[in-house]
């Protein structure tokens, strides 16, 4: 082979490998199209999974996926009690706001020393920590989300998902189907902790 067929093939092989490195980096930081395993956003998602298997394939936003969150939106995380696997579930409430778990056991489960625990008129409740989120399965009776392991961190968000394939186009996500007994949840305001807050200077 001559010196510039060589030079020909090392061109080549420059050009596959930034594409492959750029492709890898914009899967990783900007957006991605990954398989909902399970039934545990069934009907929402995958809704046929535990029938015939067949899943969902959602497009997920990685670039900045914390910024403009609202309740509603799914998100994709690193799961806490698994850290080298991700989960995706939907966000019901952010910091601040009062929770009254559809699992009360929830109360006793994860990490208690992060949250506040009242008992207002008989019925357990709590305000997820500044900096969390609550996170639910649209499929109770299949999910293993925040209340099995409570709030989860915004710092574990790995994206968000933004359109789902269906017959080879993007499609908007289903809306959810309300359910009796759902999680109840009153909207609160996320503040700061005091103890992360400067100290008042002396007057």
């Amino acid at each position: 082979m001559s010196f510039k067929g060589i030079g020909s093939l090392l061109s080549k092989g420059k050009t596959v490998a930034f594409s492959l490195a750029v492709l890898i980096t914009v899967r990783d930081h900007v957006i991605a199209v990954d398989k909902v395993k399970g039934s545990s956003m069934a009907p929402t998602l995958s809704p046929a999974h535990h029938e015939t298997g067949a899943t969902d394939t959602v497009v997920i936003k990685r670039w900045e996926p914390a910024r403009g969150l609202q309740r509603g939106d799914i998100i994709t995380f690193w799961k806490p009690h698994k850290p080298d696997e991700i989960s995706i579930k939907r966000v019901v409430a952010f910091g601040g706001d009062t929770v009254w778990p559809r699992d009360r056991e929830a109360m006793t489960r994860g990490h208690a020393h992060t949250r506040e625990n009242y008992d207002l008129g008989g019925k357990k409740c709590l305000v997820v920590p500044y900096g969390h989120m609550w996170v639910e399965g649209d499929n109770w009776r299949e999910s293993f989300d925040s209340n099995d392991f409570g709030p989860i961190s915004k710092g574990l968000i790995d994206g968000k998902a933004v359109g789902v394939v269906r017959e080879w186009r993007i499609a908007a996500i289903p809306e959810k189907r309300v359910e009796k007994g759902s999680t109840r949840v009153a909207i609160g305001k996320e503040q700061l902790p005091e103890i992360f807050l400067p100290l008042n200077s002396a007057h």
